[in-house]
């Protein structure tokens, strides 16, 4: 099967049967774009409003994204003359309605998010974003506004996002609180690229000429990745390049010619996003990248050092080195980067490098992977007071946390993923006011004790692979502001707890392949079903099916930058 939006690429393939999919009917169009514009039941006080939105939906043809986008565009106006800018407008009146209903909502935005919503045409369409990685750059271009000292700019950017998902600009795919996950649609990806104009470009589309005005690059396998490519005549022309972002999921990046020639000409770079590059070691002139604040290795399963010239870029704010699986050593004045706010590292060391948490007190994101040989994460993390998100993955060896855990007050959101020594009923303590937890490939018989210490912040809890819990403790009840829960893959549960019911903020619910549990809380019949009745989704699924493995990415994307 076929599907696309223009006949003739149809007709190329010569279809047995051509179905032409029509709009929406007149009624599915009315209540989508009453859904989209008014709280429900609100339109009833707007008779008025609702009469000219009539006018507003004949323009939309049927089109499900534009009478969501308008919809949301009206969401907070309530005069009539603002809705009948809306019907009028001259670009109304074209055959292109759809694109034509997208352009008004992106002249609605606010100055502060409109280089936001340009900065993503850099990516190709269909592509999976990622709330920390997409945050990190709008940060490192100066994109995020704000007038607060210390500001939480994880924070500030997911309300960016649900400023654009609120206007139907990005279809959130998944919102874990401190996490999120979206796309784009490919007409509204298409209006991104004609708002970014020619400081946006790739090396496919680039412009025909006013190579000066580009400030941001990206860079697909087909484009440069060659290792005999020469550097293309044009982009030695790109003097005030900013960005040159590396997106191929595919093939590495490994011309290092290429890249000394862009790290010596581009002085004014501030992100630098390599990704799943094959190069085997990093160009000691990166330090000379004096103004870069985003820097991307991740996937480089060859680099086995880095330059310490990378300890002079003062500025950088993010520095992912996930995955990096061959790097034996973490160079030692690493610590020296006083303005990192993220930081993804694996190392083959046992330790840390003494000094490395001390200086870091700006850090709000520390992501440690594939440390295999770490044991102890050391006394210093105690100083970085501004950690909100700290992720553990894959330390085989690591066997306990910190005692000094109750000194990270600003962590919300802790996930350990596949760290089988370690133990979390006797270290942990004092960890509170948690937003977000997830354990995955745990031995753990029992949830640890001071997770009831954040029984009045924690929303959203995933529990997945721990094949030896045996029942949830009852204080679970306790957790009154808890939304989401997600069990996954836990054979051994058997039952809910009795006060399930009172966790009356619950929203959603997913038991995925848990059979025993499952069978109790099926829905009417199940022994367990009166005790999460109240719950507004839940998902119960014992398959293989492709249900299940969307379940799987949503456990796993707290791995993910």
């Amino acid at each position: 099967m076929v599907t696309t939006r223009n006949e003739s690429v149809a007709s190329l393939v010569h279809p047995v049967h051509l179905h032409s999919l029509e709009g929406l009917s007149h009624e599915d169009s009315k209540a989508l774009f009453r859904k989209n514009a008014f709280n429900e039941g609100e339109e009833q006080q707007y008779p008025h409003l609702m009469k000219i939105g009539e006018d507003i939906m004949k323009n939309c043809a049927g089109v499900p994204l534009a009478l969501a986008t308008l919809g949301s565009l009206l969401y907070t106006k309530r005069e009539r003359l603002q809705w009948l800018q809306v019907r009028d407008d001259e670009s109304m009146s074209g055959e292109n309605n759809i694109m034509a209903a997208l352009k008004l909502s992106y002249n609605a935005l606010p100055p502060h998010l409109k280089p936001c919503f340009a900065f993503c045409s850099l990516y190709p369409k269909d592509y999976d974003f990622h709330s920390q990685e997409i945050v990190a750059l709008w940060m490192a271009q100066g994109f995020l506004k704000s007038s607060r000292e210390n500001e939480d700019f994880d924070e500030l950017g997911l309300d960016y996002i649900r400023q654009f998902c609120s206007k139907s600009l990005f279809q959130p795919e998944l919102d874990r609180k401190t996490e999120m996950q979206f796309k784009i649609h490919d007409l509204v990806h298409d209006l991104a690229i004609a708002v970014a104009g020619i400081e946006c470009s790739t090396v496919s589309k680039r412009p025909s000429s006013d190579f000066s005005k580009v400030r941001h690059m990206s860079i697909s396998a087909k484009d440069l990745s060659r290792e005999d490519a020469s550097v293309p005549e044009f982009i030695l022309q790109l003097e005030k390049l900013r960005t040159i972002l590396y997106i191929d999921s595919e093939r590495g990046f490994s011309n290092q010619y290429i890249l000394r020639t862009c790290i010596s000409r581009f002085k004014y770079m501030r992100a630098l996003d390599i990704r799943g590059s094959t190069l085997e070691e990093l160009p000691s002139s990166i330090g000379n990248l004096i103004h870069l604040r985003y820097l991307n290795l991740d996937e480089n399963t060859k680099i086995k050092r880095l330059p310490t010239s990378i300890c002079k870029l003062l500025f950088l704010q993010f520095l992912s080195l996930e995955n990096c699986v061959a790097l034996e050593e973490l160079p030692k004045g690493i610590g020296n980067l006083i303005n990192l706010r993220f930081l993804n590292i694996n190392t083959r060391q046992m330790s840390f490098p003494t000094g490395l948490f001390r200086r870091l007190t700006l850090l709000q994101t520390l992501i440690i992977g594939n440390c295999r040989n770490v044991k102890s994460l050391g006394g210093e993390i105690e100083y970085l007071t501004n950690l909100r998100h700290l992720w553990i993955g894959k330390c085989e060896n690591l066997e306990s946390l910190p005692p000094n855990m109750r000194n990270l007050n600003a962590l919300h959101t802790f996930s350990i993923h596949d760290c089988k020594k370690l133990e979390l009923m006797r270290s942990g303590e004092g960890i509170k006011g948690l937003i977000l937890f997830t354990i995955l490939t745990s031995d753990l018989e029992a949830l640890p004790d001071w997770l009831q210490e954040s029984a009045n912040t924690l929303q959203s809890m995933t529990i997945a692979k721990c094949d030896k819990l045996a029942a949830l403790p009852e204080w679970l009840q306790n957790l009154t502001l808890l939304e989401q829960l997600m069990i996954w893959k836990c054979p051994k549960l058997s039952a809910l707890p009795q006060g399930m019911h009172r966790l009356t903020a619950l929203r959603e619910l997913y038991i995925v392949r848990c059979p025993a549990l499952r069978k109790r809380c099926k829905r009417e019949t199940g022994e367990d079903w009166s005790k999460i009745e109240h719950v507004p989704k839940i998902h119960l699924d014992d398959s293989d099916d492709e249900g299940a493995d969307d379940i799987d990415d949503q456990v796993t994307i707290t791995s993910s930058t």
